[in-house]
């Protein structure tokens, strides 16, 4: 029969269309027979509602769209996994979008949720096109990411963080610290937190800077190349503040090749790199934490409350030892 259409459902169960529809939208009198019979009927055939079709009847489609880089990340798995969990707990279902870092991939995405009349979005994502978040006239939470001027930022203490895992290095006698950074160059010019962090304790402490960016808009292969690189301009870093812990894990895999061992932090904390990674120390997100926050911020909006626009909410980090 292909495709079955709430015509089919209405043949099967004997009655109008527009009695099929006012049982699925649970409006005006239905007896308990008639009822049953539209359920049973939905049942046998298979039928699945078309959820925009059935908001035309009300304000809210409960879809919530996630936009991320990638969930192959383990930081941002855990941290779509706690959102959606969390959003489902509210009765609302998600639509994951993964923009691969790619403003056009971005805004497709973007256009297609708004599309699918989605009532909220959290984006996760580095590209912005915040023109479009602005126009869509919806409730927009960001994960340490600025979209508009409007739109609330959830998002760890990145410059705290920074100064925690280079002070940690300095604990460990290390001379020669480097700073690895993924960010956009864009991002850096801004001010980049965790960089900042960086900079100024080694002033503070009157260390020099060294700083390596391997970015993230570029392949793997390209990432290893640029860290080998460096590695080899730079034979004596003793320390290294990995801005990202698939990157940190990235150096300690070529530092071995290299038959180094200088002492490397990253930055995440995520349950699956502490469980695969433990030699390597790394400051943790409170991810939960901000998953929690950022759906209760996106129900808020929802629900009329605009006291979080424009606001920006930061979570402390913790720094956890490698383990020897």
């Amino acid at each position: 029969m292909g495709k079955v259409k709430l015509e089919n459902v209405a043949k099967f169960a004997g009655v109008s269309p527009t009695t099929v529809s006012r049982v699925l939208n649970n409006r005006g009198y239905i007896s308990d027979a008639t009822r049953k019979k539209v359920n049973d009927a939905i049942e046998e055939l298979g039928y699945f509602p078309n959820e925009v079709a059935r908001s035309l009847y009300g304000s809210k489609t409960n879809l919530i769209g996630i936009l991320f880089p990638n969930v192959s990340n383990p930081f941002y798995g855990e941290m779509v996994t706690e959102i959606e969990k969390n959003l489902s707990q509210k009765g609302y279902k998600t639509l994951l979008c993964n923009t691969s870092d790619n403003e056009e991939k971005e805004t497709e995405h973007l256009k297609m949720l708004l599309s699918n009349q989605v009532d909220g979005i959290v984006v996760g994502s580095r590209n912005q096109p915040s023109d479009i978040y602005e126009k869509a006239n919806l409730a927009v939470v960001a994960i340490d990411r600025f979209v508009s001027a409007k739109v609330p930022i959830v998002r760890s203490d990145n410059y705290g963080g920074a100064c925690l895992a280079t002070r940690y290095l300095l604990t460990k006698k290390c001379k020669k610290i480097a700073i690895f950074i993924g960010s956009p160059e864009e991002e850096i010019k801004k001010g980049d937190l965790r960089l900042k962090g960086y900079l100024d304790t080694l002033t503070e402490n009157n260390h020099g800077e060294h700083i390596c960016r391997v970015s993230f808009d570029e392949n793997e292969n390209y990432q290893k190349a640029k860290i080998s690189e460096y590695m080899d301009a730079n034979p004596d870093i003793d320390g290294v503040f990995a801005t990202g812990d698939i990157l940190a894990g990235m150096i300690k895999s070529i530092a071995r090749q290299k038959n180094k061992n200088p002492e490397i932090v990253g930055y995440d904390g995520s349950d699956t790199f502490l469980s695969l990674c433990g030699d390597i120390s790394t400051v943790r997100q409170p991810v939960k934490k901000m998953a929690r926050l950022s759906v209760d911020i996106l129900l808020d909006s929802l629900a009329g409350n605009y006291e979080h626009e424009g606001q920006e909410y930061i979570l402390p980090v913790t720094l956890i030892e490698r383990s020897v």
